[in-house]
């Protein structure tokens, strides 16, 4: 069995590693955490992302636990709410958590969202507009979502700079293998100004009928059931901290894709009617979450090792989307990959995406609008930097030329 070292090389190309895990096993024991098991093949990764032995509700723990027991009291608020979020329940909480919350993501809603995601998109294409060289990231990708995610929630479009600043502190904390106290600060603070921000909100919508997502949770009910004021505040914040992520990143990586795949971008141009399956194989080759992790809730036997109760499972969503056995020839990007649809990148089984549809929309409108207003748009000779986080895939910066 192989470790997995994260190292620079890693962050900026995971193929090579996670090809040789997929070829020597199909499980790994890496010492790093205090040990965890490695899971690379899509077979096993598809079935225990649904299977009940390995816990998501576990890991919200750790986050304040891998820290000094004297200091733990200091952030107990910050594990209360992370537990609150969907992502980390289990069972029965989860299921009827998202069941609820389900009930604001319907296609009517979908449907409410699509031309406020139009405008954003033209909003922030035509203040590229007269300009040769573009740092993506700044322009476009970090923008973007935000400013989805601020339409959606029904708050002023002033507040998606906020959002973006305190989801990039909970990113950077959550996703860390050797966190600080200082990461750890400032997600406490992010994530705290999250939850004061959606309290005020709430009362506003108390006696209203609004379309936003705030007012739609807080008006869901289902035999009796309400979503109470602590879980919308908590999965609000959650929306903001995992939708800016995958869109961003899907948006920038995906577009990379196209751009050092030229005749898969004329292609795409020439029949836009492959947006959508497009999209799909961007999530495919390049996922924007590398990776998840799960606790083992009892001891158990797989493929002859002995997992113990406790112990940390990592599944490997990039592994398994460049995984032979299930996608031919894997490291090719091929838009009309008939099979791009069954990647993992967004998850599977009850805890797949809750905002998998409207991630998607959000990409295709983006490229429509932006090959549109640039269709000779090119990669420079700089080559993009990459965050420096193993669990999400992505750019801080990825420099563009838009005209010849």
């Amino acid at each position: 069995m192989r470790d997995m070292k994260i190292t620079p090389e890693f962050i900026n190309d995971p193929f090579p590693v996670y090809r040789t895990l997929r070829q020597t096993g199909r499980m790994h024991w890496s010492e790093a955490n205090g040990g965890t098991w490695i899971f690379p093949c899509y077979e096993d990764v598809r079935e225990f992302l649904k299977c009940e032995r390995f816990s998501a509700q576990m890991k919200a723990e750790h986050f304040v636990n891998q820290f000094p027991e004297e200091i733990r009291p200091d952030y107990s608020e910050f594990s209360r709410f992370v537990k609150m979020w969907i992502v980390l329940l289990d069972g029965a909480k989860h299921d009827k958590l998202r069941r609820l919350m389900n009930r604001g993501f319907t296609p009517r809603f979908i449907d409410i969202m699509r031309p406020k995601i139009q405008a954003i998109a033209d909003e922030l294409v035509a203040n590229m507009q007269g300009k040769q060289e573009v740092d993506f990231m700044e322009v476009f990708a970090k923008p973007f979502p935000a400013k989805v995610i601020a339409a959606m929630l029904g708050v002023g479009d002033e507040n998606y700079r906020d959002f973006t600043e305190w989801a990039d502190a909970i990113v950077e904390f959550t996703g860390s293998l050797g966190p600080t106290v200082e990461m750890l600060d400032k997600a406490n603070h992010g994530l705290f100004s999250m939850m004061e921000f959606f309290r005020a909100e709430i009362p506003f919508r108390r006696n209203l009928d609004t379309a936003d997502l705030i007012g739609l949770l807080i008006q869901i009910e289902e035999n009796g059931d309400l979503l109470t004021e602590e879980e919308v505040i908590s999965n609000c914040g959650q929306l903001v901290f995992a939708g800016h992520e995958t869109t961003r990143n899907l948006v920038s990586t995906g577009l990379y894709a196209l751009l050092q795949n030229q005749e898969q971008f004329a292609k795409l141009k020439a029949q836009p009617e492959l947006m959508r399956n497009a999209t799909r194989e961007m999530m495919r080759f390049t996922s924007p979450l590398q990776m998840v992790k799960r606790v083992a809730q009892e001891d158990c036997e797989i493929y002859g090792n002995n997992v113990k109760k406790n112990q940390g499972i990592i599944l490997l969503l990039q592994s398994a989307n460049r995984d032979e056995q299930k996608f031919a020839d894997p490291d090719r990007f091929d838009i009309e990959r008939d099979n791009a649809k069954d990647n993992l990148a967004l998850g599977f089984g009850p805890h797949v995406c809750l905002g998998a549809t409207l991630a998607y929309l959000e990409a295709e409108i983006a490229f429509a609008t932006l090959f549109r207003a640039f269709p000779n748009m090119r990669l420079t000779d700089t080559p993009p930097v990459y965050n420096a986080n193993p669990f999400l895939r992505g750019f801080s910066s990825l420099q563009l030329r838009l005209v010849d």
